[in-house]
């Protein structure tokens, strides 16, 4: 059987810009949203465009009527192409690889998911009740994944496409984003004393924003949760003492760490420091603005085993790999589904100036899928 039509699929679903709209060239991912439903509907899916955000639908649709209960998802938007160095709408094909904005990150999943869902129902070979997921917001705030989870899934498993090289994810650190604030007093850089400096104050609680306390948890495959500052900004002049400094944080969670108790406990254990006693100043931590779990698929779940059959049938070796970025499974892992990420192409080109996916992963992945959802029968 060939699967050449996702090629065809992919450059077409790069020529529309999903950018999320975060993002200064954002456009959104309503087009892209409408040509997915489209698709589906020629295929006989009973489909659905749920709004999540002003004009940002998630897709959801239904095909399927036997067998074990299996979400396919990808999403919908990408990040900026500001900076990129090959047209990023074009779907350039060159040495063995499609070229631009999406391509690996995530359109090439969401391209041979619904070739290989097509296939499976032009065949009659469907052995699955299907629900289809196309969402939104990934890349910023994972509303399309959150809305998902909230509307009551019925599901033996869930595979989510991400750029894995074809290995399969069966774990993922979550993470937790927020501000810190200090203030002080301004006063005339010639008079110091006369002010109090929220830069300086921020200097010596910065030590304990940027580690992880112990007892520090730990993963068998993940290793330990991590933490970065990565912005920082303060000052209004180069002649006056700054009265405000704010810098944000990451921290990367492990499956087994609530987000919200981390962040109370590194609250206090900041505001309850010596160092943040010795600042005449105020010492201020925003509450959470995104806290999205992390994954981890239990070894015997069944969506685990049925796509590790169908990859070996495919490319070989079933790999399992972690991963310490998060993903959309997050949340819906969070309602009890088991959940794998995989897909074709590669994290280290996600995101890049020079973005692709590689044809024969784009190939081996459509057959992948086609096999799970052909051989899927059976009780999980």
């Amino acid at each position: 059987m060939e699967f050449r039509d996702t090629v065809d699929l992919l450059r077409e679903f790069v020529s529309v810009p999903s950018v999320n709209p975060a993002y200064p060239d954002g456009t959104g991912e309503g087009e892209l949203a409408r040509r997915v439903a489209d698709y589906l509907r020629d295929l006989g899916a009973e489909v659905r465009l749920v709004e999540v955000l002003p004009g940002r639908p998630n897709v959801v649709a239904e095909v399927g009527r036997e067998g074990p209960r299996l979400l396919l998802s990808a999403h919908l938007d990408t990040v900026q192409t500001v900076g990129m160095t090959v047209p990023p709408f074009a779907g350039e094909v060159q040495e063995g690889r499609l070229f631009g904005r999406g391509a690996c990150d995530t359109k090439a999943s969401l391209a041979a998911m619904l070739v290989g869902l097509r296939e499976a129902v032009r065949s009659g070979q469907l052995r699955c009740r299907v629900l289809f997921a196309a969402l939104v917001d990934e890349e910023v705030g994972f509303a399309g994944s959150r809305a998902l989870a909230a509307s009551g899934l019925q599901l033996d498993g869930a595979v989510f496409g991400e750029p894995t090289d074809l290995r399969l994810v069966t774990s993922h650190k979550g993470v937790l984003r927020f501000y810190v604030r200090t203030t002080g007093r301004a006063a005339h850089s010639a008079t110091p004393h006369l002010g109090v400096n929220a830069i300086e104050g921020m200097a010596r609680i910065l030590p304990l924003l940027s580690q992880v306390p112990e007892p520090r948890p730990h993963h068998p495959v993940l290793g330990a949760p991590t933490v970065c500052v990565t912005e920082i900004q303060g000052g209004t002049g180069r002649n006056t003492v700054p009265d405000r400094c704010q810098v944000h944080v990451d921290r990367r969670l492990l499956p087994q760490e609530d987000g919200e108790t981390v962040w109370r406990s590194l609250q206090e254990l900041v505001l309850s420091s010596q160092e943040a006693a010795s600042f005449p100043g105020a010492v201020e931590f925003d509450p959470p603005y995104l806290l999205a779990p992390g994954m981890e698929t239990p070894q015997d779940a069944w969506v685990l085993r049925a796509l590790a059959q169908a990859v070996r049938a495919v490319a070989g070796d079933a790999v399992q790999v972690g991963a310490p970025y998060g993903t959309d499974a997050g949340h819906v892992a969070q309602t009890g589904v088991p959940c794998v990420v995989f897909g074709p192409g590669s994290a280290a080109e996600a995101h890049t100036a020079s973005e692709s996916v590689p044809l024969d992963q784009l190939d081996a992945a459509t057959r992948i899928f086609y096999e799970l959802l052909t051989g899927c029968a059976g009780s999980p």
